[in-house]
């Protein structure tokens, strides 16, 4: 993911490299937090935190196509903890499926703002409270990263997974 976005600061790439640029750094931090935070998470409720981690972005789309702007510091107002809360209570009104997906959603888009905390100009986590953007440090969203993978890492190596199966 940083990687990724050392690519990103590199230049003023055209809208559609930062999106293939940023849309895997997205992907990728939330399966390293999924893994670390939710690692008896199975099914729909990966694939719908996962899919939720890169389909919020969608919102940005009519501000590409016509121009429109954010309230705030740039970031559509979905871009808040109000889209999260939306996603749960819908979980939590589904039966099944649905419901798995829904609640895989919300903790997606959670997940998605973790990232967009520390990069880009903010995001409107308390809309409609407030639409202003709120920032972290890029580092503690590297240093967030570090630990998750730290207890990733670990638990495989305490699980054997990482000991060779070859025996």
């Amino acid at each position: 993911m940083v990687v990724l976005d050392l690519l990103l600061a590199a230049a003023p790439w055209p809208t559609v490299v930062v999106g293939l640029l940023d849309e895997p750094a997205h992907l990728l931090t939330a399966a390293v937090l999924l893994a670390a935070l939710a690692p008896g998470a199975r099914g729909l409720v990966v694939v719908g935190a996962l899919a939720g981690s890169v389909l919020i972005d969608l919102d940005h789309v009519p501000l590409y196509l016509w121009e429109v702007t954010s309230p705030g510091d740039g970031r559509p107002v979905t871009h808040s903890l109000a889209t999260v809360l939306v996603l749960v209570a819908l979980a939590r009104v589904a039966r099944g499926r649905a419901r798995d997906v829904l609640t895989g959603a919300g903790a997606g888009v959670l997940l998605h703002l973790v990232r967009d905390l520390a990069s880009g100009p903010g995001v409107p986590l308390l809309w409609p409270v407030t639409a202003s953007g709120a920032h972290v440090p890029y580092v503690v969203y590297a240093a967030v990263l570090a630990v998750a993978t730290a207890v990733v890492v670990a638990r495989w190596v305490r699980s054997g997974a990482l000991s060779g199966a070859g025996g």
